[in-house]
């Protein structure tokens, strides 16, 4: 299984590397909730994310949305590929913010 991990950057600013999929995503999700990047979050560079899935998207809109949710808002750096093809294939690139 390839992993992914997080890397915050300070000042709501981080960076996720690896696979964001079906098996990294929750994971994923509570390294986002420890460190305070849940809700707190304003820009995630995804450069470094080598395969993504339905999973992964799902993962992206949900953080997203806590982050509106919270008052802040959250912008995506270098989405890869095969999300924003998910994302046109299910009319999520709103959520995305793209």
């Amino acid at each position: 299984m390839a992993g992914a991990s997080l890397l915050a950057k300070g000042e709501g600013r981080c960076a996720v590397t690896g696979a964001l999929t079906l098996e990294t995503a929750p994971v994923l999700w509570e390294q986002l909730k420890a460190g305070g990047l849940l809700s707190g979050a304003r820009e995630a560079d995804l450069s470094g994310v080598t395969d993504a899935d339905s999973a992964g998207l799902a993962l992206l809109v949900a953080w997203r949305g806590q982050c509106l949710a919270a008052g802040g808002s959250l912008g995506f750096q270098a989405l890869p590929a095969r999300i924003m093809a998910l994302a046109r294939l299910t009319s999520a690139e709103a959520a995305l913010g793209a």
